[in-house]
């Protein structure tokens, strides 16, 4: 991971020096918050996750680079923080007729570095309308397990299923879209969504191993749900 900031810190600085002809450049810092939430996709057969929003911490560098008096070039280099918190349920057949039916609960806490190279058009000397891609790397996936019991109490022949798994992606892609608003001209308040457009990770639970009275059925199933980010940012910059 070390190396991926790297490249993109390397990459970052190539951007704003390869513009210092197209002046004026201002350079800045960004810090907002990220209302994030997750696009969850289950398999076949399978309930969706029902999920809400968590509150995480976006900052980093941001550059502005003038192409004319209305077009703008906004590279970032941002620190941010995803997730959510969700719930599912599920059954687990252990034996002839006797069946457990939980209700599980979770938070997804994803830490992203992300290089967005924003386009800006500036509609009035206030006002910015902002458009581009946006690629992050993943540093830390903290997946919690907060509860998953079921409605009865655990029989001795009833296996002990293992807890589920979040399995991420190291590369995530999606599409930013938004405005700026201008206090000054050193002072900004920034407003986008952020789109995944790529699967972020899997949540995989087995729930059923494929055992009824001791012998193996061969039928062992699992719950699992692809999910993607999706997030709405506010933020504030100053530029030097």
């Amino acid at each position: 991971m070390k190396k991926t900031a790297l490249i993109l810190t390397l990459a970052f600085l190539t951007i704003a020096s390869s513009a210092q002809s197209l002046l004026p450049v201002k350079y800045g810092i960004k810090v907002g918050a990220n209302i994030s939430n997750i696009t969850p996709t289950p398999n076949d057969g399978v309930k969706n996750i029902d999920n809400s929003s968590l509150i995480g911490v976006a900052g980093g560098f941001y550059v502005e680079i003038a192409l004319n008096d209305k077009w703008y070039i906004n590279p970032e280099l941002i620190y941010a923080q995803k997730g959510a918190s969700f719930t599912y349920d599920y059954t687990h057949d252990y034996d002839v007729n006797q069946r457990d039916v939980h209700k599980t609960s979770h938070e997804l806490k994803l830490a992203y570095i992300e290089l967005n190279p924003t386009v800006s058009y500036k509609a009035t000397d206030k006002l910015a309308l902002n458009f581009g891609p946006s690629v992050s790397f993943i540093i830390t996936p903290d997946y919690i397990v907060l509860t998953d019991k079921g409605e009865h109490d655990v029989l001795p022949s009833h296996e002990e299923l293992l807890e589920a798994v979040y399995t991420e992606e190291t590369l995530d892609v999606g599409i930013n879209l938004g405005l700026s608003y201008y206090v000054s001209e050193s002072f900004l308040i920034d407003a986008k969504v952020n789109t995944g457009l790529m699967k972020a990770g899997t949540v995989t639970k087995i729930t059923d191993y494929g055992i009824v009275n001791g012998i193996s059925t061969n039928t062992p199933t699992a719950n699992v749900y692809e999910i993607k980010n999706r997030a709405i940012v506010f933020s504030v910059a100053y530029l030097f």
